[in-house]
């Protein structure tokens, strides 16, 4: 399945330069078929490749649903860091594992420590973003209902708050990835 047809889209199109910050104008400089695999079924993305007019770095726009040189998809990692948080160790989840999702427990580990660090260095601002969007959310309070870890509050917070989010993520790790990203500061704003 292929989800882009007909060129790429023009809101995916880049607007500044990570390499030289300006906003140069980007030219279109290819594409490649790339493969992922999904909780679902495996699909085939096009993947669209810009180069920066200013200084010449090209950069590949990939899907929210998808981190740099990763195959499987955020809602595969999402689902072994769900059921990590629950108590099941990487080595029996990676043993359950569908044949289509066949990890080792060592890449498991390493999304374990990729989205450990992430969320830890979203710790500060966090609960401000949150409360700046939902004020009156409603927080659980004594006895087992309260959840005991930092993953279990940031996924007891995504499933309160998931439909209040205007940027509409399709998941938990893809709201954290946009939670985590600096905002960008505009001239004169």
């Amino acid at each position: 399945m292929q989800l882009i047809k007909g060129g790429c889209p023009e809101e995916l199109r880049p607007t500044w330069c990570r390499r030289c910050q300006s906003e140069a104008k980007f030219h279109k400089h290819g594409e490649y078929k790339r493969t992922i695999i999904t909780i679902g079924e495996p699909l085939e993305i096009t993947v669209f490749r810009f180069k920066c007019s200013s200084c010449n770095m090209t950069c590949s726009i990939l899907p929210p649903f998808l981190r740099r040189n990763h195959i499987a998809a955020l809602d595969v990692q999402e689902q072994v860091t769900l059921r990590h948080i629950q108590g099941i160790s990487l080595r029996i989840i990676s043993e359950q594992l569908p044949a289509q999702l066949a990890f080792s427990e060592k890449t498991l580990w390493r999304w374990k420590k990729y989205w450990q660090k992430r969320l830890d260095r979203l710790r500060s601002t966090f609960w401000p973003i949150v409360l700046a969007r939902c004020p009156h959310l409603l927080f659980p309070r004594g006895g087992s209902s309260v959840p005991s870890s930092s993953w279990a509050w940031f996924f007891w917070v995504w499933n309160k708050t998931r439909g209040q989010w205007t940027d509409r993520p399709a998941g938990a790790l893809q709201w954290l990835v946009l939670l985590s990203q600096p905002v960008a500061v505009t001239a004169g704003g």
